[in-house]
């Protein structure tokens, strides 16, 4: 009885530790995986394992927000792209007001929230 308890607590410290392992791994990989490229006419979002990608032309507006929601985002403080009917993605690229201004010589039918303005 006691070999039985023994191999079943070593079996649970491994699955414990390897699972440990693949979280911290996971949130690694998020971490330095999360980048924004402007390609062509679209805007590459990725976020670890996760890629997004949403037309410049679809971009109606930009705002601000500060958010604890998981999205593509390393910082609290975020842009909000406006895009689409409902669509939003929220971003936090080390320049904002360069990645503005290359988003509006992109597309200048982009409207600015007053707080996007005044950064």
């Amino acid at each position: 009885l006691s070999i039985i308890l023994n191999l079943s607590l070593i079996l649970f410290n491994l699955l414990w530790g390897l699972l440990s392992l693949v979280a911290i791994g996971f949130l690694i990989w998020i971490w330095f995986g999360t980048g924004y490229r402007i390609e062509n006419e679209t805007i590459k979002i990725k976020n670890g394992p996760f890629k997004y990608m949403v037309k410049l032309q679809e971009i109606t507006s930009i705002s601000k927000r500060r958010s604890l929601l998981a999205t593509p985002s390393l910082s609290i403080d975020r842009l909000v792209l406006h895009y689409g009917k409902y669509g939003e993605m929220l971003l936090s690229p080390k320049d904002e007001s360069e990645f503005i201004e290359l988003l509006l010589t992109k597309n200048p039918q982009i409207k600015l929230n007053e707080k996007v303005s005044d950064a």
